[in-house]
């Protein structure tokens, strides 16, 4: 799935709403002008009637010429637009804050990283491997405790602020394979790009829908206030009108929209598990189950088009935001006999009881594996062999499961809990000279937060036994904990952190990669939406900021002179930048490559691509990838904010 292309195409889909949505905003302002002109006019027929009929030709003739007034429809014109204008502004600061407002306003509460019920605990596991083979932030998960239907929906302005929500029936009934497929579903719709359409969707409508609430409000004041003689209330039931059109014109426009990407994402979802039968069961299972995939909460028509699923049971096919269930089922499985799932609460705790004893046996079958990897490596390492060849493969849901079955279990439990996660950042920064890390100890103390240094102290030394490959897979699994911190607590962290960072007055790559990596997935939950819009069309736009970029990997990672020029040559011929010739060495400073790592987060979806796999080849030219070289292109793919199933090709030696 080319995801790059997908992000592109939500892109044109956003523009092609707004043209939809602005021939819905003037047919509404037309059809605002002439109700009311009417209502003008129907209010002075019962003046007119009053004064004789002497002068009602008279009036007619006014109320007629007024009706048609330029003035007049000058004004209706800028009262209608400028309530539509203010109603999406008021939508779009609500929704600013990212996934995290949308979970809050269905009445979803978060799944805390340390909680010990048993279905949380599968759906936050079945979240991190996903994200991690992704390659994006794991985003925190939001349970919707109330609802019983069969339900699940991914928020968001970007990957760095999207969550997960979950319905109570969704993580009560599903397998764990079944609920794999939904939530690969859900983080589709985070790389193709459609959380950040389905929120302008949610601003847009509003703007449309809000004419119908100021012609509801209209009509309740004037049918009590007698002396509107019901004026009031029938200019009132005009807006109603209007309204009520709007909303039907745009359900229609969000509906076309989505249903296009619900496909989409199921197919991406069997590319992400490559397991077609998940995801194809989580839909059988639903159209048997009692409530289907309904939602009770009051919000549910201006975020129908977010969920896994129709949130409303019967829906005419016109409206409905997905398609029909049966469909859906065919694509994935095109022998389906018809036939849904059906599962009680006894399957459901055979099951359950089966998946644990499957997971004993299997965990104890990778220590096996494991052992004999580690003593075929050893023997490679001595022969002088690269180990990474005997190895190298797909990478699966399967091999990020086995890699964080590989980092220690009182490193993972400290990751899930927010004081351990800060502790762990503070502790991967800690310099081995005794005299720096003095320094880095005092800044710690200077945070003042009960029980950090002694913490970061001890996770320092187990951290010295982790092997480096694992510090990437460990600072993603530390995000969702770091997000339960306070707006305050956040600012200390931060401040900490640059702190030891800058200890001995230089910043090097894994402290930049560290920093960044933090402080990109985290400022969407504790900073206002910084989000940019693309802004460089083609390669050459970026050729200074790029050949930054290029020369440092190239230096970094390769040492004779030859080597480092012809990896730098292949990563420019790959981004078709032919001209480019690699920077002197005192030219390669680091404050210039985090500048022009932050210019390339501007370039196009369909660049993107092409930028990285330059990257990926300059670092490659020897014929093998260091930790710190995947290191540092996963922190500038965050930054970025690009989605990593490319990534994943990218680091495949």
């Amino acid at each position: 799935m080319d995801f790059f292309s997908q992000q592109d195409k939500a892109r044109k889909n956003t523009g092609w709403l707004v043209f939809l949505f602005v021939l819905a905003v003037l047919s509404l302002v037309l059809l605002t002008n002439f109700l009311i002109g009417l209502t003008i006019w129907f209010m002075t027929q019962d003046e007119t009637m009053s004064t004789g009929l002497s002068v009602i030709a008279q009036t007619d003739k006014n109320s007629i010429r007024n009706l048609f007034s330029w003035h007049n429809f000058a004004l209706v014109s800028l009262g209608v637009g400028g309530a539509v204008v203010c109603a999406i502004l008021y939508k779009w600061i609500q929704l600013s804050s990212g996934g995290k407002a949308v979970a809050e306003s269905l009445g979803g509460h978060q799944i805390y990283p340390n909680t010990e019920d048993p279905d949380e605990r599968q759906v936050l596991n079945v979240v991190e491997e996903m994200a991690l083979a992704s390659g994006m932030p794991v985003p925190p998960v939001y349970l919707l405790e109330h609802e019983l239907g069969i339900n699940a929906f991914a928020a968001g302005n970007n990957p760095a602020d999207a969550v997960i929500g979950v319905t109570k029936g969704c993580i009560h009934q599903f397998k764990r394979d079944e609920l794999q497929g939904v939530i690969a579903h859900e983080f589709s719709h985070i790389l193709n790009g459609d959380m950040r359409l389905n929120l302008h969707l949610i601003a847009l409508l509003h703007g449309i829908v809000f004419i119908g609430y100021v012609g509801e409000i209209l009509m309740r004041s004037g049918s009590r206030n007698r002396r509107s003689d019901g004026r009031v209330a029938i200019l009132g039931l005009s807006l109603l009108v209007i309204g009520w059109l709007g909303t039907f014109f745009g359900n229609l426009i969000k509906a076309a929209v989505s249903r296009q990407r619900e496909y989409l994402a199921d197919a991406s979802a069997v590319q992400f598990t490559r397991d077609p039968e998940g995801i194809s069961n989580a839909l059988k299972l639903i159209g048997s189950h009692t409530y289907g995939t309904e939602i009770q909460s009051s919000h549910r028509s201006e975020i129908s088009h977010m969920f896994f699923g129709q949130v409303v049971n019967r829906m005419s096919s016109l409206l409905a935001t997905h398609p029909p269930l049966v469909d859906r089922i065919m694509r994935l499985d095109p022998n389906w006999d018809g036939n849904y799932l059906h599962r009680g609460a006894s399957t459901r705790l055979k099951k359950i009881k089966a998946e644990q004893e499957k997971a004993r046996e299997q965990k104890e079958q990778k220590k096996r594996e494991m052992f004999q990897q580690a003593v075929i490596t050893g023997a490679a390492v001595s022969a002088g062999i690269d180990p990474d060849t005997l190895f190298s493969g797909q990478t699966s849901l399967d091999d990020v499961r086995d890699a964080i079955d590989v980092i220690p279990d009182s490193l993972k439990l400290q990751a899930q809990d927010p004081l351990g996660a800060f502790a762990l950042c503070c502790a991967l920064l800690l310099h081995k000279e005794n005299t720096l890390k003095d320094v880095q100890i005092l800044a710690i103390e200077k945070a003042e937060v009960a029980g950090l240094k002694d913490m970061t102290l001890v996770l320092s030394s187990e951290l010295d036994q982790l092997s480096k490959e694992l510090r990437l897979p460990l600072i993603e699994l530390l995000i969702p904990a770091l997000k339960t911190l306070s707006p305050e607590q956040y600012v200390v962290l931060k401040r900490t952190l640059l702190l030891l960072i800058r200890a001995d007055r230089k910043t090097d790559l894994f402290e930049w990669c560290l920093y960044q990596l933090i402080r990109h997935y985290l400022a969407g939950e504790f900073e206002p939406d910084k989000t940019r819009k693309p802004k460089f069309k083609e390669a050459k736009q970026l050729s200074d900021e790029y050949q930054i970029v290029l020369s440092v990997l190239a230096r970094f990672g390769h040492e004779d002179d030859q080597t480092i020029e012809r990896a730098f040559n292949r990563g420019a011929m790959s981004a078709s930048l032919h001209t480019l010739r690699i920077l002197p060495e005192e030219d390669c400073d680091l404050e210039a490559f985090y500048q022009a790592v932050n210019q390339l987060g501007n370039a196009y979806p369909l660049l993107k691509p092409r930028l990285l796999a330059g990257l990926r080849n300059c670092i490659s030219q020897d014929g093998q990838i260091t930790f710190i070289e995947k290191e540092i292109v996963a922190s500038i793919a965050a930054v970025m904010d690009c989605p990593i199933p490319v990534f994943d090709e990218l680091l495949r030696n």
